[in-house]
């Protein structure tokens, strides 16, 4: 028996998550490099992009983690190591990824709705898709994540018949399914396990 494993999602785009998404353009349109989009390969909007990743950095993390990393120290130049982690972390973007992509690549994640053109006759469109998925579901929420926080994951947990929420409690925020990986893991395997188990 196959199931599915939403890890730290929702099945669409909140306000929220639109709403930080459309800063981080605006920071790329910002800069004078844009020029519509239109821009050279000598001459890109990289100031821009690395603002919006900065901004994108401060979400993937939570208040906790932050604290703990960082807290109010400074480094060798006399700015906070928050700081220069950020713009570290913004110049790296710079490095390897294009503005054009990073402002297609956030509309499309806006526009995740797992109902967009879909109809019910009854409920919402969203809550009938999700009320029609079939399959043994893992929901994965982490307890610390302002990105897409928990009760995004309770909601699809309520709505998908066959679905249990599971925690990943960390300090990390949303990038904790990145650094907790063995924890994580093992919630996986023991959902494995019990599909292989009930269809034994």
């Amino acid at each position: 028996m196959k199931g599915i494993v939403p890890i730290a999602v929702s099945g669409r785009h909140s306000a929220w998550c639109i709403g930080l998404s459309e800063a981080q353009r605006q920071a790329i349109y910002a800069d004078p490099n844009w020029q519509g989009g239109n821009y050279t390969l000598n001459a890109p909007p990289n100031q821009g992009l690395a603002v919006a990743r900065m901004m994108a950095m401060s979400t993937y993390r939570s208040w906790d983690s932050f604290t703990s990393r960082f807290g109010r120290e400074y480094d060798a130049s006399e700015q906070f190591t928050i700081a220069s982690y950020l713009q570290h972390q913004g110049q790296k973007l710079t490095e390897r990824f294009d503005a054009n992509t990073y402002i297609t690549l956030t509309h499309a994640m806006d526009r995740h709705n797992v109902a967009r053109d879909r109809t019910s006759p009854d409920l919402s469109d969203y809550e009938y898709i999700l009320q029609s998925i079939q399959q043994p579901t893992l929901v994965v929420a982490i307890d610390s994540d302002i990105l897409y926080p928990p009760v995004e994951q309770q909601e699809l947990a309520n709505l998908i018949p066959n679905a249990q929420l599971a925690w990943l409690n960390s300090t990390h925020g949303h990038d904790a399914f990145l650094i907790d990986m063995a924890v994580l893991n093992k919630l996986l395997i023991s959902f494995r396990q019990s599909l292989d188990f009930s269809a034994s």
